[in-house]
């Protein structure tokens, strides 16, 4: 039996292979909108299209950094033409964040990226470990969350 040094480590390389097969796509195109958006873009401009009245620090809560990290992101974002900036109608001191007509565009092709890679995978299981392998995932993304919270 492996370590859980040797294990963590096998895991490590194996989800950084992962990682690099699923994104390898947009990445191969330059002008694939993928391409030019680093993961905090990719987490908030997910939060800010699942989110209705999305404020700039749901973003800073969802990324777990400081404001000044979080207006850089948006700024990008905003840049991209990808989300926009809008005056909250009740309070005018607060700004609500909303994906763009591009922006939801972009958020509806990675999702199907997203849904055609997680096929791919499950593709490569047996049935019954496919129902296995998601409640795993799931158990892990949960822990990873927990720990991730606690330490804050």
């Amino acid at each position: 039996m492996a370590k859980n040094s040797e294990l963590a480590e096998s895991l490590r390389v194996s989800f950084a292979r992962l990682n690099r097969a699923l994104k390898i796509e947009g990445v191969r195109d330059r002008n694939h909108p993928y391409a030019r958006l680093n993961v905090p873009d990719l987490v908030a401009l997910d939060l800010i299209g699942r989110q209705d009245n999305c404020i700039m620090s749901d973003v800073a809560q969802e990324l777990g950094s400081p404001m000044s990290t979080v207006t850089s992101v948006v700024d990008r974002l905003v840049k991209g033409g990808l989300v926009s900036r809008e005056r909250d109608v009740k309070d005018k001191r607060s700004i609500r964040l909303a994906p763009t007509k591009l922006g939801r565009k972009l958020l509806a092709m990675l999702g199907e990226e997203q849904r055609r890679n997680c096929e791919v995978v499950l593709a490569a299981l047996k049935p019954k470990e496919r129902d296995i392998f998601v409640l795993l995932i799931a158990k892990v993304a949960s822990a990873i969350e927990a720990d991730a919270f606690k330490a804050k």
